[in-house]
């Protein structure tokens, strides 16, 4: 059996946030991360908003990331508002490479392609029938632990070379302006290049099932409006859950479960980095056996603004039919400012910040898929 002070069970976002948050303000602790796959981050990339990293704390973030801009764009059907907020996205490449060297610098144990298979409070078991055993022990797994009613936020994304500059200098979070179908229908580009971008095809939408063909389809005639030729590099999809439940109490003498399992993310958006990296601080900032008690500390200061988010889930699914859900989005980005904007993304919003969220003229509702019953599009 091997003791350490803390085992990071998951090589995701998560784990990799607390690896370098302990490494800044607790260096001298032992600690372990295992991860099933054969590589830390997976296949994703994450982006996040100037307002979600405490200034003290950017230098830990910076190195993660691959490309910044001072603004992003949004543009619906009838109006475009380029917001002046920097904007900035982090690859599992990079992040993996900083990890690594993390864990490698301060002579931590990283164990990949090594499953647990049994985790508690106190013990990780592997499946080459090995037991770590840990002051702390943080389950990061993944979001097969969220449950009961909710959205989905879907999407496929395609990174392209492109054989000319592509034509758009800012990050557009949501081009609403294509055909509204399955949901909040609109398309994400990241410009990580000149000649690099990430155009993903998103669904907030009623069901998980993601057509892949239909997506890379619609990406590639969103390409061919814009340029001549591309080359696809990567591919990456996803489908999260946008909960309107009260996520599950953490497991009584369990392991701190963290990540979207935990409900540590963005219930109205799907990012997950804001919180994940307030987690990866809070944790850093006490002795292993104290994690827990911190945790659920924050959790209690975050629950007002998780029952919000859930709340306009709620709304969004239940009430306003998926035609017009876009027009949700367009009020809001319409009317609300760049500042209110940033504290709501960084889950940082105020009693009043809710109030100029909610307050104005909704889009047409059906109260009957309160009770799941259908709507007939006029």
């Amino acid at each position: 059996m091997t003791d350490y002070d803390y085992i990071l069970v998951g090589g995701g976002l998560q784990s990799g946030l607390l690896a370098l948050a302990l490494a800044d303000r607790r260096p001298g602790v032992h600690v372990c991360m295992v991860e099933a796959a054969d590589r830390i981050g997976g296949n994703h990339t994450w982006s996040f908003h100037a307002a979600d990293v405490p200034p003290d704390v950017s230098r830990l973030i910076e190195p993660l990331v691959v490309a910044a801009w001072p603004a992003y764009e949004v543009r619906f059907r009838d109006h475009t508002r380029v917001v002046p907020s920097r904007y900035a996205s982090v690859t599992s490449e990079r992040f993996e490479a900083v990890v690594r060297r993390t864990i490698a610098l301060h002579g931590w144990d990283l164990h990949l392609g090594t499953a647990a298979t049994a985790v508690t409070a106190e013990r990780v078991t592997l499946d080459s029938g090995a037991t770590l055993h840990g002051r702390c022990i943080i389950d990061a797994r993944g979001p097969s632990g969220v449950t009961g009613g909710c959205g989905y936020q879907k999407f496929l994304g395609l990174e392209v070379e492109t054989d000319s500059p592509w034509p758009d200098q800012l990050p557009v979070m949501m081009d609403a302006s294509v055909p509204q179908d399955d949901g909040f229908h609109f398309v994400y580009t990241l410009p990580l290049a000149p000649t690099r971008v990430l155009v993903e095809d998103t669904y907030f939408a009623d069901g998980p099932e993601l057509d892949r063909t239909v997506a890379r389809q619609r990406i590639e005639a969103y390409l061919c409006q814009r340029v001549r030729r591309w080359r696809v590099m990567r591919e990456e999809s996803g489908v999260l859950p946008m909960p309107w439940h009260t996520p599950s109490a953490q497991p009584p003498g369990g392991p701190l479960v963290s990540g979207y399992a935990g409900g540590w993310f963005h219930p109205a958006t799907g990012y997950s980095f804001p919180v994940a990296l307030r987690l990866a601080l809070t944790i850093a900032t006490v002795p292993p056996q104290e994690a827990a008690r911190a945790a659920a500390a924050l959790a209690r200061r975050l629950c007002p603004r998780w029952w919000f988010a859930r709340f306009l889930n709620r709304l969004l699914f239940r009430l306003v039919p998926p035609h017009a859900r876009w027009q949700v989005f367009a009020r809001l980005y319409r009317t609300l400012p760049p500042a209110v904007l940033a504290r709501f993304y960084a889950l940082e919003f105020s009693a009043a910040d809710a109030a100029r969220i909610i307050v104005g003229r909704p889009p047409r509702i059906n109260p009957l898929r309160a009770f799941g019953l259908s709507w007939s599009n006029p």
